[in-house]
């Protein structure tokens, strides 16, 4: 499978030349493009992607499987393209120190990818699960025209993916000691991803934690929480069904200081 250039592209770089990677680990749908652009505010950072999504320059990096962590990844192709893209840019401007990387699927994989590079550090993000589900649910599908038994299916696996993701999340941090901000802290107090950072001597000074933002459709404003808009989309079958699936799971919701909406 590595010999296809499609699937595995081998631009050419420069291996002394590489940058202070920033992975964001979390969830989609999470509140991380709202973060990473906050963090990109700096004139010393960068995305290699115009989303902060470097999985998404690497094609076989973007099938179907790309959430599994047993697929089998071309490294060689991540670290050249990613690489190369930071290189170009690196050309035109001599002041990017850190290069910013969010994509979701990375956090099944990415102590593998963070090896490939020289110089990294983590941040992990994490959101309420009702909030996110429903988030999905709008996003991804046409909510408004599936009937309650459709809605209440798809929120169940919803339900068990940030649960899995959430798993993950929870071992990377202790293993890694990666420092943790939610989206609903950052939402609250944004200046506080401040104290979350480990990068280059002066960048963290550069970033403007209180800047307005454009994050999809919404118009451009300063990080808002938008979790009690979203959860007020569901019914409240809709909210028992994420509590069942989370019920057995109250470790989980601990950890990220959850708590299990009332199901009686």
């Amino acid at each position: 499978m590595f010999n296809s250039e499609n699937k595995w592209p081998m631009p050419m770089y420069d291996e002394n030349n590489q940058p202070h990677f920033l992975f964001i680990i979390t969830p989609p749908f999470s509140g991380s493009t709202a973060l990473a652009k906050i963090l990109n505010t700096s004139c010393r950072t960068m995305f290699i992607q115009k989303k902060g999504e470097g999985h998404r320059l690497v094609p076989g990096l973007c099938e179907a499987d790309r959430w599994n962590p047993d697929k089998e990844i071309n490294y060689n192709s991540l670290k050249a393209v990613w690489l190369n893209a930071f290189q170009k840019v690196q050309q035109l401007t001599q002041t990017i120190d850190v290069v910013i990387e969010k994509s979701p699927p990375n956090l099944v994989r990415i102590e593998q990818i963070a090896s490939q590079f020289n110089n990294y550090s983590f941040i992990a993000n994490n959101r309420n699960p009702y909030a996110n589900c429903a988030s999905i649910l709008y996003r991804k599908y046409d909510a408004e025209n599936l009937n309650t038994e459709q809605r209440i299916n798809i929120l169940k696996v919803l339900a068990e993916n940030w649960l899995i993701r959430s798993k993950e999340i929870m071992k990377l941090v202790v293993k890694l000691q990666i420092p943790l901000l939610t989206y609903e802290e950052f939402c609250k107090t944004p200046e506080i991803v401040i104290s979350k950072l480990n990068l280059p001597n002066g960048v963290i000074e550069t970033i403007n934690p209180n800047a307005t933002v454009k994050v999809k459709d919404y118009k451009v404003q300063k990080i808002s929480n938008q979790n009690k808009r979203q959860i007020a989309n569901l019914s409240e079958k809709e909210i028992e069904s994420i509590s069942h699936i989370l019920e057995a799971h109250q470790e989980v919701l601990a950890f990220f200081n959850y708590k299990r909406y009332p199901i009686d």
